[in-house]
């Protein structure tokens, strides 16, 4: 009987170490095996062109895991506590505790949203932001959030942020401005409208940039439910006939808190 459990422990140590392989080279960037899924050094030979870092084992899918469905443990596998695996479909990192597995981090965050804000002018110290939808990741524009998918790009829904998910958001404005020097003598600000109904007002005095632009930056703290819409208004203390342009390099950025 003994011998049987000897032989059943070594064939499932046997069929457990080939879950993981470790190598031991000189030079992995040469020599490393691109099927072993094992975290790897990166190296390069010339260090002014090269990248260094380390790269993770990758799954496409989050079903591709290992260990879930039928073939998740019954009872922790403390030797694999703490293993690490890329999703590609997802862009996250999701971490084993021995049982199941759970997001350790996301290569891009999930719960921040930022948009470019359309140039507009006004000459009455008011003027509602255009919301421009364009994604572009490498200049930190994107929409997890969702807050521009399936809106109309021209009218009304120009201006509106759609929320997807009941909760609490920050909305930071970011405005550059310009203008004659008349128009900065008093504070200026943004008001954040919920389903066209206002609901906050902001004013700041202007920081002189370089001159010629000026710049505010404001934030909003607010609860939002599904299907309401955030509009935003560029507003001046006095209004009346206040002159100024909202220029390039103004943003929005969403971010759901809780």
């Amino acid at each position: 009987m003994k011998k049987y459990i000897v032989c059943l422990l070594l064939c499932s140590l046997g069929m457990y170490s080939a879950q993981v392989n470790f190598t031991n080279i000189a030079n992995p960037d040469s020599n490393a095996n691109g099927n072993d899924q094992v975290m790897m050094y990166i190296t390069n030979t010339s260090e002014a062109t090269g990248v260094k870092g380390f790269g993770l084992p990758a799954v496409e899918t989050a079903v591709d895991l290992p260990y879930t469905g039928v073939s998740a443990p019954g009872t922790r596998i403390e030797a694999l506590r703490g293993m690490l695996l890329f999703v590609k479909s997802t862009g996250q990192v999701m971490v084993f505790d021995g049982l199941v597995w759970s997001k350790a981090f996301e290569i891009e965050s999930d719960n921040v949203s930022r948009f470019r804000i359309n140039p507009v002018s006004t000459t009455s110290g008011s003027v509602m932001l255009p919301v421009n939808s364009l994604i572009d990741k490498p200049n930190f524009l994107a929409d997890p959030l969702k807050l521009k998918t399936n809106t109309a790009t021209t009218g009304a829904d120009l201006n509106r942020l759609y929320i997807r998910q009941s909760g609490l958001y920050r909305v930071n404005v970011s405005l550059n401005f310009t203008g004659t020097a008349g128009s900065f003598s008093s504070r200026l600000g943004a008001s954040l409208y919920v389903n066209d109904v206002k609901r906050f007002q902001l004013l700041e005095n202007t920081v002189n940039f370089d001159g010629t632009v000026r710049k505010i930056s404001m934030d909003f703290s607010v609860y939002i439910v599904q299907g309401q819409y955030i509009t935003l208004e560029a507003i001046s203390e006095l209004g009346g006939t206040t002159a100024y342009n909202v220029i390039n390099d103004s943003f929005i950025t969403v971010e759901k808190v809780l």
